[in-house]
């Protein structure tokens, strides 16, 4: 789907300055109707939920309440940094790590870090401290959405008639652009449903910032519906809001490209990169000033303990970066370059990505009865496969395929619903495209025996942890005008 249709779109019908009670429904739900278009084109759904029993819903909503009673009360003082950390933690042999923030709530001890359940639970044992879980804000803006479709229902129904009404001729057109066909109640349901919890969130996020009162807040996934109403609340404050890259960000992604010339109280004031790559890669809604190239600390830390860990066998491993709008699709090449390699020879490893770890087993049926090693769990060690492989298979936009880079592996992309930046990775010869099975399979065949690439783009900033702690000590020096956080060398 090509991206500057909707930016088009969104520029005709002023969409982004649309409103019902301060609640911005369209900019809120920008990516998930991207995303509801995409599957209606044809591709796969990027995360999936799992499918709880009766018995089990219970059980976990018995487990939220558990998690707000215990960890839901917080810290009564004030923080320098408060953190909306990574729910989705990565497991590290003997915890679970939230690793691109993690280390920061232990580098600036008088931190605050927010976690939100992640499929209505939270991965323990973790090491990190001051943790406070906001499973009674999920409890509260749901009770809200329940209560009001129970007593509140025609003051409901005329809020949907007003988002429909709004939204319904905008994204006809686009779908007419695109030549898709999406019926508009569900995503219009959405946006109903998000105004009651951006209601709740927000009063609920105003108490938590007039009880920290932080000098900074840092964030991931800066476009969940949490990170968006805290960065409304942080501008209203003029508390800065940082948020650090987490994945990929391209040209395509709805979240990281806007029209020009537009505010977006919903943005946070700064984005870290991981590299001035990123960095031109997408249409941000801030000044190019608030845009730092900072990279990756986690990858510097955890790559070079694989590469001293894990080294290279006689047999040559591919590993597969499968995503959910692809996964269908990526996962029968898998199949099919299975038949044709020599076992002796030749080892694929099928690396899903944490958004279909759910269900995968019925979704990709041949590849769940075809033998393939398939990583499906946080349990496995991404960069630990990448050390040991020689060749990755990507394609969509995933940032694991950045990652491999690193790694120096010889690099195929799927051309099928390939975004543009990896057609021209491809076209400038970092990477090969293929199309069938058959034609990867002679890539491999042809680029076996090669040496590991050096990669001509710089995707990672080296010394990612300095970098972000110096622009961080900067932000907290100028905000709060405290000269404290200078960090040992004297840099600020």
């Amino acid at each position: 789907m090509n991206l500057d249709h909707l930016l088009a779109i969104e520029t005709k019908y002023d969409m982004l300055a649309k409103n019902i009670d301060g609640f911005a429904y369209w900019t809120f739900f920008r990516q998930p109707l991207l995303e509801e278009l995409h599957v209606s084109a044809g591709y796969g759904i990027a995360h999936t939920k799992p499918k709880f029993s009766r018995k089990r819903q219970m059980a976990t909503r018995l487990n939220m309440i558990k998690n707000a009673l215990l960890y839901g009360n917080g810290f009564k003082r004030k923080c320098d940094i408060l953190i909306l950390n990574d729910e989705r933690r990565k497991w590290m042999g003997s915890h679970y790590e939230s690793v691109f923030t993690d280390w920061v709530a232990a580098a600036y001890p008088n931190s605050i870090v927010l976690e939100r359940p992640y499929n209505q639970q939270h991965f323990r044992p973790v090491m990190t401290r001051r943790l406070v879980y906001t499973d009674y804000i999920e409890i509260k803006a749901m009770a809200s959405y329940v209560w009001h479709q129970k007593f509140a229902a025609s003051k409901m129904r005329q809020i949907r008639k007003q988002i429909e009404e709004n939204v319904r001729v905008p994204i006809r057109e686009l779908c007419e652009i695109e030549g898709i066909d999406y019926d508009i109640s569900r995503i219009v349901d959405m946006m109903l449903c998000g105004y009651y919890v951006y209601k709740v969130k927000k009063r609920e996020y105003t108490k938590i910032l007039n009880r920290y009162r932080p000098k900074l807040v840092l964030e991931i996934c800066g476009y969940n519906l949490d990170c968006m109403t805290v960065n409304e609340l942080t501008k209203e404050r003029q508390i800065p809001s940082v948020e650090l890259q987490h994945g990929y960000t391209g040209m395509e992604h709805t979240a990281y490209n806007y029209p020009e010339m537009v505010d977006i109280e919903q943005f946070p004031k700064y984005f870290f990169a991981f590299s001035d790559y990123w960095i031109k890669s997408a249409r941000y809604p801030i000044p190019e000033s608030n845009l730092k190239a900072v990279g990756f600390p986690y990858l510097e830390r955890e790559a070079a303990k694989a590469k001293s860990k894990v080294t290279k066998g006689k047999m040559k491993k591919i590993i597969f970066i499968s995503q959910g709008p692809i996964g269908l699709l990526l996962s029968k090449i898998a199949v099919d370059l299975n038949k044709l390699l020599d076992k002796e020879q030749y080892k694929i490893i099928y690396k899903l990505h944490p958004g279909e770890f759910v269900d995968w087993r019925e979704r990709y049926v041949e590849l769940a009865r075809s033998g393939i090693m398939v990583a499906d769990s946080n349990k496995y060690n991404l960069y630990e496969l990448f050390a040991e492989s020689s060749f990755q298979v990507g394609g969509y936009g995933s940032t694991a395929t950045y990652e491999g880079f690193y790694f120096g592996l010889e690099t195929f992309i799927l051309r099928e619903k390939a975004d543009a930046e990896l057609i021209a990775l491809c076209k400038s010869g970092v990477a090969k495209c293929f199309d069938t099975a058959q034609e990867l399979y002679q890539l491999i065949i042809e680029a076996a025996g090669k040496e590991e690439k050096v990669f001509p783009i710089q995707f990672w900033q080296e010394d990612a942890e300095n970098n972000i702690r110096r622009e961080l000590d900067h932000l907290l020096e100028r905000y709060s005008g405290d000269t404290s956080y200078k960090n040992a060398d004297g840099a600020s």
